[in-house]
């Protein structure tokens, strides 16, 4: 960066034209201005929204997972400095760590495989990449796929929630219809959520019954 600003000003002092600003953008009374109302945004919803509440069990902020007595994460100084007391005056080859002396953390609630009734998380994204670096040919990776190395089906589910679908995607698995179709007998209609919602204008003070009787009027008027 350096290099550039010399260059800069080697240009502006050829052409006898010098550009400076004494004011930062960040200092700027607009700028100053939207920093305060977005700070004032974010103290009324953490006001609102405690991230630390009084709890005796221990709780993730961003997914609300509560961990049980086998979470201990808490705990990992305390942990650590009992297990350096251990190994202390021991030679290298007698030192020995119990599992039960490992810290658990939320992840193993939800990310974690039992192998011999003994819970190891796992991290999808990271196992794949091992497979794909240590397989030696495709007939490798097609054997590793024939076990279970998910907790989660990975296709339906994110780390943390279901992935959300696009609804674009869908109409390709239909194939168009080229004749005309003579419907029989009883007849089956789909209605699209998202397409419903804005059929009907939610009237102020309505209750929610109402609305309900309201969706269900226009149904029986369109479909019925």
């Amino acid at each position: 960066m350096i290099h550039l600003q010399n260059i800069c000003f080697e240009i502006e002092k050829f052409c006898d034209v010098k550009l400076t600003s004494s004011e930062h953008v960040d200092t700027r009374p607009s700028r100053i201005a939207r920093n305060n109302e977005d700070a004032a945004k974010l103290s009324q919803w953490l006001s609102e929204h405690n991230p630390f509440p009084k709890i005796d069990v221990i709780m993730s902020i961003d997914s609300g997972i509560v961990g049980g007595n086998e979470v201990n994460c808490h705990l990992s100084e305390e942990i650590g400095r009992d297990m350096i007391s251990k190994m202390m005056g021991k030679k290298f080859e007698n030192v020995k760590f119990k599992r039960k002396g490992k810290v658990v953390t939320l992840a193993s609630i939800n990310s974690s495989v039992k192998i011999y009734s003994i819970s190891i998380v796992v991290d999808p994204h990271i196992l794949f990449h091992r497979l794909c670096i240590a397989k030696q040919s495709d007939d490798d990776l097609k054997a590793f796929f024939k076990f279970e190395l998910l907790p989660f089906p990975i296709l339906l589910f994110t780390g943390e929630s279901m992935r959300k679908g696009t609804k674009s995607s869908l109409y390709t698995s239909f194939s168009p219809i080229t004749e005309d179709v003579k419907p029989e007998g009883s007849q089956y209609v789909v209605v699209d959520g998202g397409h419903l919602l804005h059929k009907i204008v939610w009237r102020q003070q309505a209750t929610f019954g109402a609305i309900a009787d309201r969706y269900v009027q226009y149904l029986n008027n369109k479909y019925a």
